[in-house]
């Protein structure tokens, strides 16, 4: 029995935490619910100052677990930087990512393409490469990879290069999951639907539609709101969801079932 599984099982207190894009919306409300179940995280975003801003936030909130790291994390430098603040992370949660402009397989440039697979697909890989050596060792480690309800059901309105690459998360997170199982080690992956943030009024914004015609499609007739995703997080990331790996779970209001 490691250190980790000798703690009570839903407590995440001596437990540290990555959120990527943990500055605003998701990633902020994950970041929350990790911290008010006794967990340190560190709130990784690439403004110095939006970062700063969103910890001084939480401590605020009498959240005091709240560490910010700005940079960018496809630098090699950056990851390293960030695995030595930490010390050894036990959680990984890989949120950043998304996409501002809709667009259609014809109208996607090779630039965009690719931008998208990096910032949705190979980031996330990235990060659990260099992050799970000291979890192996540990013998525990959860890692959360946020997706999209667009991979399970893709329609107009979305990026397709995006759409691919959050496609490609879910196949790379259930491979994940077999590959460290056996070290102790979780991996899954949430799928939100149509969550009101930041990201999306920007959507909104770019792509002219009205936050009505989305509610509209939703069976419960609303928007899911951040705290509905960051509250699901600290449960597959206890001690005590250790069987819980390899799983693709939808969050969208009954909008789709996968």
């Amino acid at each position: 029995m490691t250190a980790v599984d000798s703690a009570p099982a839903h407590s995440l207190t001596g437990l540290t935490a990555v959120v990527t894009g943990g500055r605003q919306g998701i990633g902020a409300a994950i970041a929350r619910a990790l911290l008010r179940h006794g967990a340190r995280v560190f709130v990784c975003g690439r403004s110095c100052e939006g970062v700063a801003a969103a910890v001084d936030a939480l401590h605020h909130e009498g959240l005091t677990g709240a560490r910010g790291f700005a940079g960018d994390l496809s630098e090699a430098g950056a990851r390293h930087e960030l695995l030595r603040d930490c010390g050894r992370a036990d959680i990984l949660v890989n949120n950043a990512g998304g996409f501002l402009e809709p667009t259609r397989t014809l109208d996607t440039t090779r630039a965009e393409w690719e931008e998208q697979l990096r910032l949705n697909l190979t980031l996330p890989f990235l990060l659990c490469r260099d992050f799970l050596p000291p979890m192996i060792d540990n013998g525990w480690g959860r890692i959360v990879n946020i997706g999209t309800v667009a991979a399970t059901a893709p329609q107009l309105g979305n990026s397709a290069a995006y759409v691919a690459a959050k496609s490609g998360l879910v196949g790379f997170t259930r491979q994940l999951a077999a590959e460290v199982a056996h070290h102790g080690v979780t991996a899954n992956v949430l799928n939100p639907g149509t969550i009101r943030t930041e990201h999306l009024a920007d959507y909104l914004e770019s792509s002219g539609q009205r936050e009505e015609d989305l509610a509209a499609r939703i069976p419960v007739g609303r928007l899911g709101r951040a705290a509905e995703i960051g509250d699901l997080v600290p449960a597959l990331v206890s001690r005590s969801a250790g069987f819980l790996t390899g799983a693709v779970i939808d969050v969208n209001g009954a909008a789709v079932s996968s």
